[in-house]
C-alpha cells in the first residue's frame, strides 16, 4: 500500500468516525429537546436550575458545533498532499505511536494499523511541529524518533 493510499484510508476512517459523532450528538440533542418540551416547569420553578434540560441542551449544541468545526478541518485536508515535515494533514510514524495531524480523536484502526488523531493544539504537537523523518524529540518522559512523515 502506498503512503498516499494510506493517508487516504486514514482520512476516510476519520471522516466516518467524525460523522458518527455528529450523528450521535444530533440524536442526543433531539432527545433533549423532547425532554425540554415535555416538562411544563420553567427553569426558575425547578430546584436544579443549573442542571436544567435547557442547560444540558445548550452544552450539547455547543459541543455539536465544535464537532462540526472539526469535520470541516478534516474535509479541508488533501489526502494526496505529501508532507515532508510535521504539519496539519501529515501522517507521522514514530517509534512510539503513529499520528494523523488533524483533529484530536481516539485511536482508529486503519487496515490493522493503529493511528491516533492529534489536534494542532495538543502539547505533543507543539514538540513535534516542523520536524522531519529521522528527527528526535521528547514529551514529558517519553522520547520519540520520527520514522516517517507523509
Amino acid at each position: 500500500m502506498s503512503r498516499e493510499t494510506t493517508k487516504e484510508a486514514i482520512l476516510k476512517v476519520c471522516l466516518a468516525k467524525q460523522q458518527e459523532l455528529i450523528d450521535h450528538f444530533n440524536t442526543r440533542i433531539e432527545d433533549a429537546k423532547v425532554e425540554v418540551t415535555s416538562h411544563p416547569e420553567s427553569p426558575s420553578q425547578s430546584t436544579e436550575g443549573s442542571n436544567s434540560a435547557e442547560d444540558v441542551l445548550h452544552v450539547m449544541e455547543q459541543e455539536l458545533a465544535f464537532v462540526k468545526y472539526e469535520m470541516d478541518i478534516l474535509k479541508s485536508l488533501d489526502p494526496h498532499h505529501h508532507s515532508d515535515h510535521v504539519e496539519r494533514g501529515a501522517v507521522v510514524y514514530t517509534d512510539q505511536r503513529d499520528f494523523f495531524i488533524a483533529v484530536s480523536s481516539e485511536e482508529v484502526d486503519v487496515n490493522g494499523k493503529k493511528i491516533f488523531g492529534m489536534s494542532e493544539k495538543a502539547p505533543l504537537y507543539a514538540q513535534m511541529r516542523g520536524l522531519k523523518s529521522g528527527d528526535l524529540f521528547q514529551f514529558n518522559e517519553t522520547k520519540y524518533k520520527i520514522l516517517d512523515v507523509f
